[in-house]
């Protein structure tokens, strides 16, 4: 059966998208505000610096000698910069000018022929001039700020987009006598810039991109851990349930017994021979050890449960330990007609343990192993020594075994491999592993049917 989407979590999806959608709109609108800025930023800087260098380098161009070089030469009548010595010494004024301040294109004068109603060329820091030739597709602020400067903001003509900044050449009576101007490229700044915006739109709906990724990535993980806790919790629910069902079995059974043998004792009073009262009472007696010992390990396995029980470690001979445990033990597995016998290495290093939690885990082993074992059966406990000073401890027996279906779930409280068998609380091998996990040990446990079963875990040596 497939599982259920979480609407929370769809939600969460739709949400996530569309602030993800609107993050990455904003910040595209914040790039292309960045570029607007960028561009007028760049734009008043630039026609400040052009501006600046226009007033000064014309103020160095000696005005008169200028007007006497326009007025001598006709058209194209300059083909070399070192063809008349004025225009030399004004083209190394501008050329000097250009390589200073790093201009990219050439500084020039132009003069306007009011007879043509054009602008035309003079002299260039280029390395070949251009004398006289026509600018007939000029700016009109050329034209209209002629006796005052001034700067050009971004115009374009054929050969593209610039930034110019001109001023007045002034001969020995203040007069003008034609403009010097500076022009910067706009069109590659503005080129430069969009692939600056462009690129950091696109890092920044990279990240964005990535960021919503793994957002809905760790959203996918956060409700799938959030789903397996729900369907956990549904799982300890029902199995409180069948605890609450089977502790109340297993209680109300002896109860039951120990109230039925009292009220037969009662009802027939002295008509009860003594035998009978005695057997009765007996009865009752085993009934209410039983009672009390799932009881005890019902309270123990809380306090297992919820951390209350705190460790006593200390040194403790494991050796001694397990020989006293079976010695108490071959009685009762001789009644059933089981061999018990403890293999144990010898010269075994103290182990660090909790001596009345291992005591319990060994025995909660062995009791199991009798249980399970038939009239001809045999029971080993073995210990060893291994590497990484560690000890292992097997309990190992011939009996019946444990279903291959059976054996992920033993471990857990109240599960029963035998239901029919009624004589245990379901509770040991719970309390097993509790101790075994507070003591860090590792353990497992191997069976076959109709073979037998193997546990064995370890414990760390001092």
């Amino acid at each position: 059966m497939q599982s259920k989407q979480n609407p929370k979590a769809l939600n969460f999806n739709k949400v996530l998208l569309i602030s993800g959608g609107l993050l990455g709109i904003l910040l595209v609108v914040l790039s292309v505000n960045t570029y607007f800025t960028m561009i007028g930023i760049y734009e008043e800087q630039e026609l400040s610096r052009l501006d600046g260098i226009a007033k000064t380098l014309s103020i160095q161009i000696d005005g008169d000698a200028h007007q006497t070089i326009i007025m001598r030469y006709p058209k194209d009548s300059i083909e070399t910069n070192v063809q008349d010595s004025i225009y030399y010494s004004i083209h190394q004024q501008l050329y000097a000018a250009m390589i200073s301040n790093e201009m990219e294109t050439s500084i020039y004068t132009m003069v306007y022929d009011s007879t043509v109603q054009k602008f035309c060329f003079g002299v260039a820091s280029s390395d070949a001039p251009f004398w006289k030739h026509d600018y007939r597709d000029y700016p009109m602020e050329l034209l209209e700020q002629y006796h005052q400067g001034g700067t050009l903001e971004p115009y374009a003509d054929k050969h593209g987009m610039w930034l110019s900044a001109f001023q007045p050449i002034r001969n020995s009576k203040n007069e003008p006598v034609g403009i010097l101007q500076i022009d910067a490229p706009f069109d590659s700044f503005i080129m430069e810039s969009k692939k600056k915006v462009i690129a950091n739109v696109l890092v920044v709906l990279l990240i964005v991109g990535g960021v919503a990724v793994l957002l809905m990535t760790v959203l996918r993980q956060l409700t799938r851990q959030q789903n397996r806790l729900n369907e956990e919790r549904l799982a300890v629910n029902s199995l409180r349930k069948e605890l609450v069902a089977n502790v109340s079995h297993d209680l109300r059974t002896p109860l039951a017994s120990i109230q039925g043998y009292l009220e037969t004792i009662l009802m027939k009073g002295d008509k009860l021979s003594s035998e009978a009262r005695t057997n009765y009472l007996e009865r009752s007696l085993r009934n209410s050890d039983k009672l009390k010992n799932l009881i005890e390990e019902l309270f123990e396995l809380s306090k297992l449960e919820s951390k209350e029980r705190k460790l006593n470690i200390e040194p403790t001979n494991i050796a001694d330990l397990i020989l006293d445990i079976v010695g108490s033990s071959k009685i009762i597995a001789a009644n059933k007609g089981v061999h018990l016998e403890a293999k144990i290495e010898d010269n075994l290093n103290q182990v660090k343990a909790d001596v009345a939690l291992i005591d319990r885990v060994i025995n909660n082993l062995l009791s199991n192993a009798i249980k399970f074992c038939k009239d001809g059966d045999q029971i080993t406990v073995e210990v060893h020594s291994c590497k990484f000073n560690k000890v292992h401890i097997y309990v190992k027996d011939t009996g019946k075994g444990i279903a291959e279906a059976d054996l992920p779930h033993i471990f857990t409280r109240y599960y029963k491999t035998q239901p029919e068998n009624r004589t245990g609380s379901g509770l040991g091998l719970a309390i097993v592993k509790h101790i075994l996990e507070l003591h860090e040990s590792h353990y497992e446990v191997k069976s076959e049917e109709g073979v037998g079963t193997t546990f064995y875990f370890t414990l760390s040596c001092y």
